[in-house]
């Protein structure tokens, strides 16, 4: 026999275990992915859509296989989801794309469920697959309580190439460099849009599991590259979240009062 290795804190397993809900493994999953070389590239400020295309198709890969495990361990669904990204350039200008996806798969126990939550209807979606999300154990179960559950991590992408001689233009010039802030502005719209594009492939409107919004949505920027050894400057734009949908009327863990949001004050900062 073996032990549920999980990296929740003691505080996220607790809050978890108060509604019935147990660790069952730490499930990963991971994707190396070749992007072509730079040579393939147009030097323009642009999207790089072979590279866009290969880190969603290294997320969408990662993100996969790391359901597929948490399905093999019969769990209800994978919480706290966290995606790695590294970029690296090979031997003759090949880029490479590194995606991890680490999550903790969790199960329903009925036997340490509360009295009223024992017969509360899974959280799987309707085609049987676990759910997954980017949300906290605490988030998770705040996200119940208010009457949705965690459907899927949505995920949106877009890589944005900057033409060299755009800089040099502006160089010992104190004014905004226009076309780059264009650039990063087209690349998070980029980002946001092919986020719902995505979402509402896998979950068309009319679907079981149709999802009526997303929470937790972030933006991260992440710039590599602009030197001679590296490359044309590159600025990625990657949008993520949690799909949600109501929780049946009947489910006992929606409360009758949505919870209150709290407010917390960090005393470290």
């Amino acid at each position: 026999m073996t032990a549920a290795l999980s990296e929740l804190g003691v505080t996220e397993f607790l809050t978890l275990a108060r509604v019935g809900f147990l660790p069952r493994g730490l499930v990963i999953g991971s994707c190396v992915f070749s992007a072509g070389t730079q040579y393939d590239w147009r030097v323009a400020t642009a999207e790089i859509k072979t590279l866009s295309s290969a880190m969603e198709d290294a997320r969408r890969i990662a993100i996969d296989d790391m359901r597929a495990q948490a399905h093999q361990l019969g769990a209800e669904g994978v919480v706290d989801v966290r995606l790695e990204i590294e970029h690296h350039l090979w031997r003759g200008a090949r880029q490479v794309a590194k995606c991890v996806a680490v999550g903790t798969a969790v199960v329903f126990d009925r036997d340490h469920a509360p009295p009223h939550l024992r017969d509360a209807p899974s959280l799987r979606l309707r085609n049987g697959h676990p759910f997954d999300s980017d949300l906290s154990g605490g988030d998770f179960v705040t996200l119940l309580a208010a009457g949705y559950r965690p459907l899927t991590v949505a995920m949106g992408n877009c890589v944005y190439g900057i033409d060299p001689r755009v800089l040099r233009h502006y160089r010992d010039r104190d004014e905004e460099i226009t076309p780059v802030t264009q650039a990063f502005f087209d690349a998070r719209e980029t980002a946001m849009e092919r986020l719902q594009q995505d979402l509402f492939r896998r979950f068309p409107p009319g679907s079981a599991d149709h999802p009526s919004g997303i929470v937790g949505m972030t933006v991260d920027e992440s710039v590599y590259g602009g030197s001679g050894a590296s490359g044309p400057p590159i600025v990625e734009f990657r949008a993520l979240g949690t799909a949600i949908a109501p929780l049946p009327a009947g489910d006992p863990r929606r409360q009758a009062t949505p919870p209150r949001p709290k407010l917390v004050v960090p005393l470290d900062r």
